[in-house]
């Protein structure tokens, strides 16, 4: 069941590294979406002015125009800059209906895994094609949340 209280984390959050100080560490700290040109969500917009880090086993939530995907978070290379992740294939457990008002059951995972990686100054989904011989790799950038579960379904669209 989904117990997740974004206020709270919206105020504390994870503490962030600083960016290139002199431990020569990196922050990860996202732009966040632009209200009515990359976002129709105020709450999705919060969300996505973030600093979260991956954790293995802690989860993650994909932010999209109002929708937003929970995913497992499997895999965190050392710097933490390279993230393997698997969509999860909630069973919404509620009796609401087509409302606002939603709680999802988190079990099963979708098979495929997919990457994620800290480039250009934001997360960005990594794939990796293979035509004629020839492998290529294309970056798309993504608005994520680390460390938290959140499946939400936009029914007024």
């Amino acid at each position: 069941m989904r117990t997740t209280h974004i206020s709270a984390y919206l105020i504390t959050g994870p503490a962030r590294p600083q960016k290139h100080n002199k431990m020569g560490t990196t922050e990860f700290k996202q732009r966040g979406l632009k209200a009515n040109t990359e976002t129709g969500s105020f709450i999705n917009m919060m969300m996505s002015r973030n600093g979260s880090l991956p954790e293995v086993g802690k989860g993650a939530t994909e932010l999209r125009w109002t929708d937003r995907s929970a995913y497992e978070v499997i895999e965190v290379r050392e710097d933490k800059k390279r993230v393997i992740v698997q969509q999860y294939l909630p069973k919404r457990i509620d009796s609401n209906g087509m409302s606002e008002c939603q709680d999802y059951e988190y079990k099963d995972l979708h098979p495929m895994k997919e990457v994620i990686v800290w480039k250009w100054g934001s997360w960005r989904w990594e794939r990796e094609y293979t035509e004629n011989g020839k492998t290529t790799r294309e970056y798309s950038k993504v608005n994520i949340l680390w460390g938290v579960k959140d499946e939400y379904f936009d029914y007024s669209f």
